[in-house]
């Protein structure tokens, strides 16, 4: 993957908040001379944003969720069969991501006291920092067991890693000092499309604290009611964001203009920005000049209801040209298994003749938060600590309405309750990489992999056996080299 670089020189700098959602310059800035004034300390925006897009650019930093049975992978396959080693590219690529990321961050945070200039801009611009780094740190904490805090910049080839309770501690810290810093919504499209406000904020911490109430910390019942209540926040606060329709949500829009309802933390690729999403190439089939890389498992396939909700999910029928048609599973096929139509949708494939796509980067949009995740959020959280109410009925039945299936009965328990919305969790950010990790902290893991059909592209005959002592990736082998108080 080729990345452009604008070399921006200092005394041409005029970045501003619009500058960082909307372009990339990509540069270093010596950082102790150059950060004087507000407008100086925005240019550094532009980092963050441009390192967070680079986590949900392509595959490489979001191949384990392929453990979940929603995903099957048919491209480094190691993480699938819990397989991996230390050595490997994809153990490093979300490392080395999301510690970049991290590094913009603290230099934003560093600096911030050092400036001078309007302060109000200062607040939103300390606000994008603080989540950022959060969301990098928590984007790590459930991929790899123990991890190095770092919160400042100074070179330090001595630092131990530290236990995850540790990690989480920080990035409740950081979403915190954001929900207090940002601004309440944006002005102007673009910003309202890309930028975090007051209810990402709000809506990350909950889904931190219903992480932390799960495996490995097992907090319980504090920590869902936690989650609960900011979820809650969210779903009753005066924010904009609610359910939409699957047409609005997942569509061939122009990603600049697609202002859905359940938005609450996008990551936008389009055609004037330094590059376009390869994540989608990654659903994409072959028979689309695709990478393949992505799609369904059968299991998870054939038990997910019938409906408009699975109609707009997955991509079943190949169109090999205007005459020739095959299904999912044809045997002839490269990797016959059921594609994700909602992780293909872009701005620029001609949809009618697909076999005419040679594109393998894209316009698009992705939703890492959507307001659907945080209702479920706070229907599980809120069965798990105090029992279904009203309010989780209710969010249930629309979720269960747009997927036009029967409603939930009435007076169930909380861990009837609770099951059934982590199934529907399941089904509703199928494909979205969120199904790993509910089934690490739900401790399910072994349970889902013992029940995957024979028929799988990848058997469980030539898998690992899922542990706990496998359940998170190996720090990175070249991190060890350049500091052995890692292992």
């Amino acid at each position: 993957m080729k990345k452009i670089i604008f070399l921006i020189a200092i005394a041409l700098v005029t970045a501003s908040c619009e500058s960082f959602l909307e372009e990339d310059p990509k540069g270093q800035f010596m950082v102790d001379s150059y950060f004087k004034t507000v407008a100086d300390l925005e240019t550094a925006l532009n980092e963050i944003s441009y390192e967070s897009h680079e986590y949900y650019y392509e595959g490489k930093c979001l191949n384990m969720a392929c453990r979940g049975d929603d995903l099957t992978a048919s491209n480094y396959t190691v993480l699938e069969r819990f397989q991996q080693q230390d050595d490997e590219q994809y153990v490093a690529s979300p490392w080395n991501n999301c510690y970049k990321t991290i590094k913009q961050c603290n230099n934003v945070i560093l600096q911030a006291d050092k400036v001078t200039g309007d302060e109000a801009q200062l607040k939103t611009i300390l606000g994008i920092a603080h989540f950022y780094r959060g969301w990098a740190y928590f984007n790590l904490v459930r991929w790899f067991d123990k991890l190095p805090l770092i919160l400042d910049n100074e070179p330090n080839l001595d630092v131990k890693a530290v236990d995850q309770a540790t990690i989480y501690e920080q990035i409740v810290k950081d979403i915190e000092a954001a929900e207090t810093l940002l601004p309440v919504s944006w002005e102007g499209n673009y910003k309202a499309l890309t930028a975090p406000n007051v209810a990402t904020a709000k809506a990350a911490l909950a889904e931190v604290y219903l992480s932390m109430a799960g495996y490995p910390l097992k907090k319980g019942t504090e920590y869902y009611a936690k989650a609960a209540a900011k979820a809650k926040e969210v779903i009753n606060g005066p924010y904009g964001v609610d359910f939409d329709t699957y047409e609005n949500i997942f569509n061939t829009n122009d990603p600049r203009t697609n202002l859905n309802k359940e938005r609450l933390l996008t990551f936008v690729y389009y055609n004037a920005s330094t590059e376009r999403n390869a994540l989608i190439q990654c659903f994409m089939p072959a028979e689309y000049s695709g990478w393949n890389w992505f799609a369904a498992e059968r299991t998870f396939f054939r038990e997910f209801p019938e409906g408009p909700r699975k109609e707009m999910t997955f991509y079943t029928t190949i169109h090999k040209d205007a005459t020739t048609s095959i299904s999912w599973d044809d045997p002839t096929r490269k990797f016959p298994a059921p594609h994700y139509r909602k992780m293909m949708l872009n701005s620029e494939m001609d949809f009618s003749q697909p076999w005419t796509n040679s594109a393998w980067r894209y316009e698009g949009i992705i939703f890492a938060l959507r307001f659907t995740q945080t209702a479920l959020t706070y229907a599980e959280a809120i069965a798990r600590s105090s029992g279904p109410d009203n309010l989780a009925y209710e969010l249930m039945d629309k979720i269960r309405t747009r997927a036009e299936l029967p409603l939930y009965d009435r007076g169930l328990n909380g861990s009837d309750f609770a099951r059934l919305v982590v199934q529907e969790r399941a089904w509703e950010l199928a494909g979205e990489f969120t199904r790993w990790q509910d089934l690490c902290r739900l401790e399910m893991v072994e349970e889902v992999f013992a029940k995957r059909a024979s028929d799988e592209v990848i058997s469980n005959a030539d898998c690992g056996v899922p542990n706990k002592s496998n359940y998170y990736l190996p720090i990175p082998a070249s991190e060890k080299v350049l500091n052995p108080n890692l292992e």
